[in-house]
């Protein structure tokens, strides 16, 4: 945890301490490992940028133009690319430095339906597999989050990002978020500001909360035993959305948390109690 959580205070540091010439661009932290996030900062007004390829989100803060970069949970090791287009037709270039990152497995027991579903239930698996990828690209255009990202429930951790699952001795998908133990019926509260996208049950996460706060940033709520709030809605920072429970592929209650930016699956803990937004001078 210390040295993922040290991997998202390069966040504030850099944005608080490196000077930004004409037409240039930084890229801070200029290295992080698999899961991190990292921030893009020029001073040029940019038309269009791209990570790797795929568009950069752009947003202004005093005086300046950023872009959230988050790297994938299998994205693989090496220098990645990145390319600003200026609104003057200049092309600035950067790179991040992608590092390697070993995680251990963790072995569950669950219900025989989790992991052999029957027809019906993996065609509801398909199509609320396609609803939330749907959403990923429906992201409001500016930041809605204001100052630090709080912890959503309190609680001991629990499963750490990245475990190589397996499910009755099946290997899954690997773990893209943290867990919350907490007891059942515990407050779960909004991490930030913004606009609730999903609010319902789903076959593996159960009680589902998904808030997009702009730019392509979303926090993951999940296995809830309660919603409090209902897709459309705009919800505060700190506010409660639900309640912990154990509904969905779970083996007891705790708040599984996840962001995501864009379609990259992020370690929470490059968010937690950070502002991305964060400019000189401690403002945000």
């Amino acid at each position: 945890m210390r040295e993922r959580l040290g991997a998202a205070v390069g966040l504030t540091i850099v944005l608080a301490c490196a000077p930004v010439g004409a037409q240039s661009v930084r890229v801070e932290p200029a290295s992080v490992a698999v899961g991190g996030l990292a921030v893009v900062r020029t001073d040029a007004p940019p038309s269009r940028g791209t990570f790797d390829g795929s568009p950069l989100r752009f947003f202004t803060a005093h005086g300046a133009f950023f872009a959230l970069v988050g790297v994938d949970l299998d994205r693989s090791p090496g220098q990645y690319p990145i390319e600003i287009e200026t609104r003057d037709g200049k092309q600035l270039r950067a790179a991040l430095e992608v590092r390697g990152r070993q995680f251990p497995e963790e072995r569950l027991t669950v219900p025989k339906a989790y992991v052999e579903p029957d027809h019906a239930t993996l065609a509801r698996i398909e199509r609320e597999q396609r609803l939330l990828a749907g959403l990923w690209n429906q992201t409001a255009p500016e930041p809605s989050w204001r100052g630090t990202f709080l912890p959503p429930a309190e609680g001991s951790a629990g499963s750490a990002f990245g475990l190589r699952r397996f499910f009755n001795g099946e290997p899954r998908s690997p773990h893209a978020g943290i867990d919350f133990r907490a007891p059942e019926g515990a407050p779960v509260r909004a991490s930030n500001r913004g606009r609730v996208v999903l609010a319902r049950g789903l076959f593996f996460t159960g009680n589902t909360v998904v808030i997009d706060h702009g730019c392509g940033l979303f926090t993951l709520y999940v296995h809830l035993s309660e919603l409090a709030v209902h897709q459309g809605a705009w919800v505060d920072r700190g506010q409660q959305i639900g309640k912990v429970g154990m509904t969905g592929r779970a083996t007891g209650p705790h708040l599984h948390f996840a962001v995501r930016l864009g379609d990259a699956r992020i370690d929470p803990a490059a968010l937690l109690s950070r502002d991305p937004g964060s400019v000189p001078g401690g403002e945000s």
